[in-house]
């Protein structure tokens, strides 16, 4: 492999079969011969079908007229483990196709999946992607330059150009199809590729002759009727005649285009400007990749691929330069307006940068304080509480603490201290929430009521049976922090003899928390502003942050505290 059928047959047209033996290694171990096979193959000319032991692994769309074209389209078959046999494998490979079409079976691989990828990969890049990339570059660079021909009809050279890209395309299209256009036939399609040769060779002189400012009207009009007459010839040769005749338009069409190549560096040496030199260097380049090609076809060198594809896109580049040399003078007065113009977007680049930069540190320094601010609330509500109720309970007592209840109340006093702690990096909120609001209650009633009722306030707890709406650990614990502050002002305050407080259901939608109490109340606007309030706009502060409401009610005789979620 490569197989050439005109190595073997000079004139024939049908199908062959390639068969390859091989056998799986199973010798280096389960490791290796556990992983997946594969056959890559680099192309199919004209179409074909691939079996392994008798089984259709892939077949073409057609393989009678007309035929399918495969010939430049690589293939990656994956082999099934079933289809395997564990000595000897064989490899059928059916192709149908004629000499007259170069047909043949091109290189063959079985190897694993990865081995055969990373070579499929390859021969894709050369066979699909770059005539693919070719094929666009031209149709967009054609399509560029039939409007500047359209805007400046005066430059004939850009009409031309356009019309040999258009050509070109309609001539590589021959690479990248795999199905022929509807009404075409296999002999019909290669008639086509040779009358698009016919018009890119003959656009291609066109526009080399006018870029070069050459006016060589009997050439033209001898270019023209040759094209004219060898079109004609293809219409209405008849098939059995058609080869030689393909051949000697493929032949004087080749010359044509490789003399063009070789006259137009001698013009660019006599104008000497600097555009006609990158066009020269361009020709040169079309020229070594025309004879290779030429002589590719009539399997005179041995290449896996043409070099037509890259030549192209160095034309293209070469293309783009020339264009660009072109419109320099014109381009000169936009570019101090670019200048001007990207002086003024740096400088306000600059100043929008410095601004962002003084916004970050100002977003930095709000949260330092909001963090601060946070802390404040926490140790207020939280180690503040417990402190003030220590207190109280201490001066309740009538003989001196034991050793027993002095750890205990520092134990809490670090728990507390934890809390507040763990609560600022996020990592110790309750993992479980209490199942009903009498559990989420309990521990604050246990650590309240005993006060209270030292001090011979009357309590009332009301409590509803479950919660009316689902609450995360942080909620409840925002909530708890609320109601252990409130409970802390009364006992501190207000000098009340009665204390309610109810976990309910709220009328609207969701839950409520309401103390009240009949002590001496407050005034809440003075306090609110004063430093004294610490403790109410922590708790206002502390429901905002959980999406809640806080309101508070106070006069002589019934203070009310209430917030809701």
């Amino acid at each position: 492999m490569p197989d050439r059928w005109r190595s073997h047959w000079s004139d024939y047209q049908g199908q062959a079969w390639y068969r390859i033996d091989w056998h799986m290694q199973c010798e280096a171990g389960p490791a290796v011969s556990a992983q997946p096979l594969a056959v890559a193959i680099d192309h199919i000319n004209m179409a074909g079908a691939v079996f392994i032991n008798g089984h259709l692994l892939w077949r073409d769309a057609s393989l009678v007229e007309p035929l399918s074209r495969s010939w430049n389209m690589p293939r990656l078959l994956t082999l099934p483990q079933v289809a395997l046999q564990p000595g000897g494998n064989t490899l059928w490979i059916q192709v149908a196709g004629s000499t007259r079409d170069d047909s043949g079976l091109g290189e063959v691989l079985i190897a694993t999946q990865d081995a055969a990828r990373q070579h499929h990969e390859r021969t894709l890049l050369l066979r699909r992607t770059l005539p693919f990339v070719n094929l666009v570059g031209s149709a967009i660079l054609g399509c560029f330059f039939l409007a500047c021909w359209l805007l400046r009809r005066s430059r004939s050279s850009y009409g031309w150009y356009a019309l040999a890209s258009f050509a070109w395309v309609l001539l590589a299209s021959n690479i990248v199809i795999t199905t022929l256009p509807p009404g075409f036939s296999t002999a019909g399609w290669l008639r086509f590729n040779l009358l698009a040769l016919i018009l890119f060779v003959s656009a291609f002189c066109m526009f080399l002759w006018r870029f070069g400012g050459q006016r060589l009207p009997r050439l033209e009009r001898c270019l023209l009727g040759l094209g004219l007459a060898c079109s004609a010839a293809l219409l209405v040769t008849p098939a059995y005649v058609a080869d030689g005749l393909h051949l000697a338009i493929f032949w004087v069409y080749a010359l044509i285009f490789s003399a063009e190549c070789i006259q137009f560096p001698f013009r660019a040496w006599r104008t000497g400007k600097l555009e006609h030199w990158l066009l020269a260097v361009c020709t040169l380049g079309f020229l070594v990749a025309a004879v290779h090609d030429a002589l590719l076809v009539q399997q005179l060198v041995d290449s896996k691929i043409g070099y037509s594809i890259v030549s192209s896109l160095l034309g293209m580049v070469g293309m783009a330069l020339v264009l660009a040399l072109d419109y320099t003078r014109t381009l000169r007065q936009v570019e101090n307006f670019n200048i001007e113009l990207g002086a003024k977007v740096q400088a306000a680049t600059e100043e929008l940068a410095a601004a962002l930069e003084r916004e970050h540190a100002q977003a930095i320094h709000g949260a330092r304080l909001g963090e601060r601010l946070r802390i404040a609330h926490d140790l207020h509500d939280g180690l503040g509480s417990t402190l003030v109720r220590e207190i109280a309970r201490l001066e309740q007592m009538r003989s001196g603490m034991t050793a027993e209840q002095c750890v205990s109340m520092l134990k809490l006093l670090r728990d507390d201290l934890r809390q507040v702690v763990d609560s600022g990096s996020g990592s110790a909120l309750p993992q479980e929430v209490a199942r009903t609001p009498l559990q989420w209650l309990a521990p604050v009633r246990h650590r309240f009521g005993q006060l209270f009722e030292a001090r011979g306030m009357r309590c009332e707890w009301e409590v509803g049976d479950a919660w009316p709406v689902v609450l995360t650990s942080a909620q409840l614990l925002g909530l708890c922090r609320v109601l252990e502050e409130a409970l802390t002002n009364v006992l501190k305050h207000s000098q009340a003899s009665c204390l309610h407080v109810c976990v309910a259901p709220r009328a609207g939608g969701g839950l409520e928390l309401m103390v009240d109490d009949n002590g001496i109340g407050f005034d809440t606007a003075l306090v609110d502003q004063s430093l004294l309030g610490i403790g109410l706009r922590s708790m206002s502060a502390r429901m905002a942050r959980m999406g809640g409401h806080f309101h508070i009610t106070s006069q002589p005789g019934h203070t009310r505290v209430q917030a809701w979620l």
